[in-house]
């Protein structure tokens, strides 16, 4: 291991660590894809504005336009995008994890405690659009061994869930929760036996990281499959209206006809979900 992964991945370990019990993220994975979105840490967007995970769209109205690629139909299409700019790397991976927990195409990795299978299903959900993006993440999860920070979360969360004295179910069906002080969103949801990314979804919360005390927490429900529509404004990219909507660049290219380069125009009213 050269100086410059190792200093790399000592600075995002204690961050990566806290992933997996606060939101079902393999810190490997978190390390995996922030290795390569970044090249370790070294690439304009990480150094210049702190964006390790090439996380499009703007950050509290922050953002930097820069040049990317992406593949569509088997070719590379080169191109210029906005992308999130963070005050510092931790902003960054807590955002990286809000953005898998509140976007619902990526539910099915949440939680996924096998790190070849985790960053697949984020991979498949459209992370990505490089084909062989998941295969370049396991490799360097294999190559630094990573898996070993897995290991070491997923024990400790064994060992913390490890119950003294099984208690009785409860015959009372709650279907609210008051927040009170201290609480996260993913502690109400470990300890009522739901997901993050659910809670976030059926009470709008559109960050998980901001509740407040005395707010009332929706426990059940769910949300109408309703169909949204965006007018494109001067600057609109799909990328960023992908992420915005939790959508893929495929599903609002088929759903609006788009052509192969997939352009829009200021004006344009799109379908984005």
């Amino acid at each position: 291991m050269s100086a410059k992964t190792d200093n790399f991945l000592n600075k995002i370990k204690p961050g990566a660590l806290q992933l997996w019990s606060k939101f079902g993220i393999l810190p490997s994975v978190a390390a995996g894809q922030a290795a390569l979105e970044s090249a370790w840490g070294a690439s304009g967007l990480a150094t210049k504005y702190n964006n390790l995970f090439g996380i499009k769209g703007s950050y509290n109205g922050n953002s930097a336009m820069m040049d990317t690629w992406e593949v569509y139909g088997g070719e590379r299409y080169d191109i210029k995008d906005n992308f999130r700019a963070y005050p510092n790397w931790s902003t960054s991976i807590l955002d990286y994890c809000v953005f898998l927990t509140v976007n619902q195409r990526y539910k099915a990795a949440i939680g996924v405690s096998d790190y070849k299978k985790q960053i697949t299903a984020i991979h498949k959900a459209g992370y990505a659009t490089d084909p062989k993006y998941a295969s370049k993440v396991i490799n360097i999860i294999n190559t630094y061994n990573l898996d070993v920070w897995d290991r070491e979360v997923l024990t400790n969360n064994k060992v913390a869930n490890k119950p003294a004295d099984k208690p009785k179910k409860s015959t009372i069906s709650v279907s609210t929760y008051t927040v009170k002080s201290g609480d996260k969103l993913s502690k109400i949801a470990k300890d009522h036996n739901t997901t993050v990314a659910k809670l976030a979804d059926i009470n709008n919360i559109s960050n998980p990281n901001l509740i407040h005390v005395g707010q009332k927490i929706k426990l059940t429900g769910s949300t109408a499959a309703t169909k949204n529509y965006h007018t494109v404004k001067s600057g609109d990219t799909v990328s960023a209206l992908s992420n915005k909507y939790g959508s893929t660049w495929a599903q609002i290219k088929s759903w609006n006809g788009l052509d192969k380069n997939y352009t829009i125009y200021a004006g344009q009213k799109l379908r984005v979900k």
